[in-house]
């Protein structure tokens, strides 16, 4: 059986529930930079995984995205507490890993001042060997860098897999040579995580400790 197992974890949208605010934080963004952009519900939630830079470079100017991110991230510090919440069987399901002997890792392609908030508010560091936010790399997700050095932090690992509610999560896994994996409680949808054709597909926390204690009976 593998000696040392890694869980590595993206953050929003697959731990903690923060898609509301997200999406609030994008449309207030572009109300100030893009009055003239009529986007929908459904247009936003695709902006859900990506970088803030990605998604806004496609709209303005280079020079323009620093301001257009401030934007967002005032919204959202304003009124994050107020809209975020941790997914179900949350904790009781990283406590199971923990107690397995796992390695857990997040990776997240927020900067850590951004996600460092929710993580702890939740107590969520108090399971987690380590962290890799968008600070910490120079290629985010779905590039295998932030894996690659999730992995790196928590010393290596005999099997592994990434765990997320986008396709940059499963990607960045497999681009790293390990297993990419999927939520089913992703806003966008179980259609939309197969498309890339993921290794797993989780519909629960249940179903995460269950498949890594399958893989530690080996």
């Amino acid at each position: 059986m593998p000696k040392n197992i890694a869980v590595l974890f993206d953050l929003d949208g697959t731990l903690i529930d923060s898609n509301e605010i997200i999406i609030e934080s994008y449309f207030q963004a572009f109300k100030k930079f893009r009055p003239d952009l009529t986007l929908s519900r459904e247009k936003v939630i695709t902006f859900i995984g990506p970088t803030l830079e990605m998604v806004f470079s496609d709209y303005v100017d280079a020079d323009q995205i620093p301001e257009m991110i401030k934007a967002y991230r005032a919204h959202y510090v304003a009124h994050e507490s107020q809209h975020h919440k941790l997914y179900p069987g949350v904790v009781e399901g990283l406590m199971r890993l923990k107690n397995l002997g796992v390695k857990l890792s997040i990776v997240t392609s927020k900067y850590k001042e951004a996600a460092w908030r929710s993580f702890t508010h939740y107590q969520l560091d108090a399971f987690f060997d380590a962290f890799v936010a968008l600070d910490d790399v120079n290629h985010p997700k779905p590039h295998q860098e932030p894996v690659e050095v999730a992995l790196k932090r928590l010393g290596g690992a005999d099997y592994a897999i990434m765990i997320g509610d986008n396709h940059g999560d499963i990607l960045s896994g497999q681009n790293a040579g390990i297993e990419g994996a999927g939520v089913a409680w992703s806003i966008k949808g179980k259609d939309y995580l197969n498309e890339i054709t993921p290794d797993v597909i989780f519909e629960s926390m249940d179903d995460i400790v269950r498949y890594i204690q399958s893989k530690i009976e080996v």
